[in-house]
């Protein structure tokens, strides 16, 4: 009679402790890859962030996080912003993927070049 009451208590217990994690473990994971290519698939430049943390590998790492973050990882979403005139020529292709709030996201856009990139992504490709 004292086993099973026993065993009763320890999975009380179990649970008591084992529902305090997901409150501890719920960081969430931000990282992406990014990637500019030029016009042929030739890659110009990437990197790697972990957001907040890891962002030594982009210039504007945090901008680029919170810019990333304030629109829940849809860069469909950032505010457009005016455009200058551009000396630049060839058109380049901007790639996002990765896990962004616990969830995978992927994001691809072609430009007329480098200054509409910059124009639309504000920080997050400037690396």
């Amino acid at each position: 009679m004292r086993l099973p009451l026993l065993v009763a208590n320890a999975g009380l217990c179990a649970g008591v402790i084992f529902s305090a994690i997901p409150a501890y473990g719920a960081a969430r994971s931000n990282s992406v890859f990014l990637s500019v290519t030029a016009h042929g698939g030739t890659t110009l430049k990437a990197v790697f962030m972990q957001c907040p943390s890891s962002t030594e590998g982009h210039p504007y790492g945090e901008a680029a996080c919170a810019a990333i973050d304030a629109v829940d990882g849809d860069l469909d979403r950032l505010p457009s912003r005016p455009r200058r005139g551009c000396a630049e020529k060839g058109s380049v292709t901007a790639t996002m993927d990765g896990v962004w709030q616990n969830r995978s996201i992927g994001w691809q856009k072609t430009f007329p070049n480098v200054c509409e990139l910059y124009a639309q992504t504000g920080t997050i490709f400037r690396f």
